[in-house]
């Protein structure tokens, strides 16, 4: 079933500078209905925010349920990959009993917490959350329950998505970059990049180093390829 959309929660974290801020944080990913969120995953920029007060950029270790329904794929992904062997268990059989019983039994998926903090313990609210969200990404007309995989760190991840992409579906990402101050050509160029962006269902993210800005454009290789020709010199 891809019809169930992709969903974020609202978590309370608290960045290093001890500023602590509200942000969007992504609980359950599918990729038939938003396919960008895979190179988002790929390019190790899902669920990356920002902190308000000191701009430092890292990564909200929450950890969401990933869904490929085509090609019969559904995890939960937990974000940190040195989670001790004992805990590993745990959390594997929590969420195994509990998508087990979710699965036998009809209903929306269980609403999340609304709110979290960094480096909080996963609940077993979560665990709850994680299992209705897997449970209902895959009920259908067939009644096919595809095996709920456990996940550890985002670059196993990454290696089980690269593993069913061709090459031309696999990262493909292009700079566009510019030292000009103006706000107004810095914005033409964003609006030009998330245009394309749409169109090619690829992600874009913009970045400030210095007095350079630079805009990324993140998605399958067959599609940046076509935007690097678009944007080539005419002549």
């Amino acid at each position: 079933m891809s019809q169930l959309a992709s969903r974020t929660a609202s978590y309370k974290l608290t960045c290093r500078c001890g500023h602590s801020f509200e942000c969007q944080v992504y609980e359950y990913v599918n990729v038939a209905r938003d396919p960008q969120l895979r190179y988002a995953i790929l390019a190790g920029r899902l669920n990356v925010v920002t902190c308000p007060a000191c701009g430092r950029r890292a990564q909200a270790r929450r950890p969401f349920v990933y869904s490929d329904p085509p090609n019969h794929l559904l995890a939960y992904v937990h974000p940190r990959d040195n989670v001790p062997r004992e805990g590993r268990e745990l959390i594997e059989a929590k969420l195994r009993d509990v998508y087990e019983r979710v699965a036998q039994q009809p209903g929306e998926p269980g609403k999340g917490p609304g709110s979290g903090v960094e480096q909080g313990a996963e609940t077993p609210d979560e665990g709850e959350m994680a299992a209705s969200l897997a449970a209902a990404a895959v009920r259908g007309a067939s009644g096919e329950i595809p095996p709920l995989q456990v996940i550890f760190g985002l670059d196993q991840l990454a290696l089980l998505i690269n593993a069913g992409l061709s090459q031309d579906e696999r990262l493909g990402k292009i700079a566009l970059r510019t030292q000009s101050r103006s706000t107004a050509q810095r914005g033409q160029m964003f609006d030009i990049a998330r245009r394309l962006a749409r169109e090619m269902q690829c992600i874009v993210e913009e970045e400030e180093q210095g007095e350079t800005y630079t805009v990324w454009l993140y998605g399958p290789r067959r599609q940046i390829g076509a935007i690097m020709r678009a944007l080539a010199p005419r002549g």
